[in-house]
């Protein structure tokens, strides 16, 4: 029988390739991510996620026990690979001043090649109210504040950063710019578009934690 005759209805859709469980895991974390992004936490079934992924439900199963499992896993991913992005890029550095400026740079400049993980977690946010969800966020915020607030307290006793200020201040003033700037990122701020924007927007950072020198009081 001629197959292009067969109806719609009937046709049997091809399957999914076979991986190994790794990569399988990883094929459904992917998928869940921009359902996840696109629909939300609440609208974003398990049967969504198989479907996208050319799975069925059992198999998803097989990875994760529920949706909220799977949810937990991937903000847990987002939260160990920027904090990760983080160290590396500061690791080799010695100077605070220097290492500060290189994690931020990485924060803001990240939000563009990793935009789909970041809003993820803002539309988290603001979305959910399950206690063990916003667990997680608060852990990847509380990460970012040790970090953040260690490299400034050591430019504090290098003499590089203002002493009266609290680190934990002054890391939670960076987060917050993240914050802001990956929130507008989609809107098409003309003034992202600049070359120079992101280094304009690090040294209006830096400017607030470092001390004034003796030309800045003339």
């Amino acid at each position: 029988m001629d197959e292009s005759l067969i109806p719609v209805s009937r046709a049997v859709r091809p399957a999914a390739p076979r991986l190994r469980k790794t990569e399988r895991k990883q094929q459904l974390l992917d998928h869940a991510k921009r359902l996840f992004l696109q629909l939300g936490y609440h609208h974003t079934t398990t049967e969504k996620i198989a479907h996208a992924a050319g799975v069925t439900e059992p198999v998803l199963y097989r990875h994760f026990e529920s949706k909220k499992a799977l949810f937990l896993e991937v903000l847990n991913e987002i939260r160990l690979a920027t904090v990760l992005r983080w160290r590396e890029v500061s690791s080799c550095l010695q100077d605070p001043a220097r290492k500060l400026e290189a994690i931020i740079d990485s924060y803001l400049g990240s939000t563009r090649s990793h935009a789909v993980e970041f809003r993820i977690m803002h539309r988290t946010l603001v979305e959910t109210d399950d206690a063990e969800i916003a667990a997680c966020l608060r852990s990847f915020y509380l990460d970012s504040e040790s970090l953040l607030s260690d490299v400034i307290r050591a430019g504090q006793e290098a003499g590089q950063f203002r002493s009266d200020l609290d680190p934990r201040v002054g890391a939670w003033e960076f987060i917050r710019s993240g914050l802001a700037y990956t929130l507008t990122l989609p809107l098409g701020v003309p003034l992202y578009q600049e070359d120079d924007y992101l280094q304009k927007a690090l040294q209006c950072l830096m400017a607030c934690l470092l001390k004034p020198t003796m030309g800045d009081w003339v």
